[in-house]
């Protein structure tokens, strides 16, 4: 049986007066610009490109991509050849990750201040 493809504009269409709601004060202006390219591309909001074959005579258009770089539909190629880079750097050892959670009276502050925490 296929798997159902959900974009991720399609939930964020879908859910974005929640996110406004809930988000709205706190979301920085990068990460509007970032939710509001992810949501217009490959829509009217970017244009269209209008393709002909000189062959055929065929004609079509498809909508422009944003490019933005937190767009998933625009920058997986690039995530892949920046994934790519960044593994040859490796060296040939084990990595370990560490991930701590700061105590729930500190999130607010440090949500305030992301750039400095």
């Amino acid at each position: 049986m296929g798997r159902c493809k959900v974009e991720l504009s399609t939930i964020a269409q879908q859910y974005l007066s929640r996110i406004k709601a809930r988000h709205g004060a706190s979301t920085s202006k990068d990460q509007w610009s970032a939710l509001n390219a992810i949501l217009g591309c490959r829509t009217e909001q970017y244009g269209q490109m209008h393709l002909s074959c000189n062959a055929c005579a065929s004609r079509s258009s498809r909508y422009l991509s944003c490019g933005h770089r937190a767009c998933n539909q625009c920058q997986s190629h690039c995530t892949n050849q920046w994934l790519a880079r960044q593994e040859r750097k490796l060296l040939p050892v084990e990595y370990f990750m560490v991930t701590f959670t700061l105590p729930y009276e500190l999130r607010s502050l440090a949500k305030a201040n992301q750039k400095l925490v």
